[in-house]
């Protein structure tokens, strides 16, 4: 983890309310070309989107025109959060202009209000509940470490305002091993499994089923989702 993304993530730990963080993640995501993002769960077809939403950039009317409207549910881009883990540009989002006219449409209005091209973060919450992070801006520029470290600041700003949404200010419980807090903290600074086992003394094998259980432990769905929980539930630090 790069000395700049850290600092981000200390600065979103040390927010106490919706604004701060929107301010925090604004100046981050201007650094990677991003002017705009929203910060969402997912509802179920045919609910309101409204009552997900943990934070709003986007502009005002496009907003008050897509919950309104419902757009969540033939949004290309949303629909396909179901379907990935990984983060994707909104062009990868699959969907036929010429058949598919709703999603056209969400597409084509979006773009009317500046906003053609973006990256989308999906995540993946214990229990089934999907979540989102959309960020507006060109992503044609962005290389492999950028598209990482805006998926781990996605992650981290969605799980500090579902905290602050709870209200659940609990001190955090050791849902963790010290073992598997110590392999995470090698994985939050870029060792592989491999080098990982070399520095520990640890097999290959057990490393990985460190990783595993922390992630079953923290309810998360993948290595990089489980280091970012664990630095923000405070059960490890860098």
């Amino acid at each position: 983890m790069n000395a700049d993304l850290m600092l981000t993530i200390e600065a979103l730990q040390n927010q106490e309310s919706q604004q701060g963080i929107h301010a925090v993640v604004l100046d981050a995501i201007r650094e990677y070309g991003f002017e705009r993002f929203i910060i969402s769960g997912l509802p179920d077809r045919g609910m309101d989107v409204r009552p997900f939403v943990l934070l709003s950039g986007w502009d005002d009317e496009w907003y008050q025109r897509y919950t309104k409207l419902g757009y969540v549910d033939v949004d290309p881009v949303a629909r396909n959060c179901f379907a990935t883990t990984l983060p994707f540009d909104w062009s990868a989002a699959p969907y036929d202009r010429a058949e598919d006219f709703s999603a056209r449409r969400v597409m084509d209005e979006a773009r009317d209000f500046g906003m053609d091209e973006g990256l989308c973060v999906p995540v993946h919450l214990e229990g089934g509940m999907q979540g989102v992070v959309s960020l507006v801006g060109r992503t044609d520029w962005l290389d492999e470490k950028q598209r990482l470290e805006l998926h781990m600041l996605a992650l981290y700003a969605h799980g500090r305002l579902r905290f602050l949404n709870t209200m659940d200010r609990t001190p955090a419980r050791r849902l963790i091993t010290p073992r598997e807090a110590e392999v995470l903290k090698w994985v939050a600074v870029g060792k592989t499994a491999s080098e990982i086992a070399d520095i520990t003394g640890l097999s290959f094998r057990t490393v990985n089923q460190h990783c595993e259980n922390a992630q079953r432990r923290l309810g998360t769905n993948n290595r990089l989702h489980t280091v970012v929980e664990a630095i923000r539930q405070k059960l490890i630090v860098l």
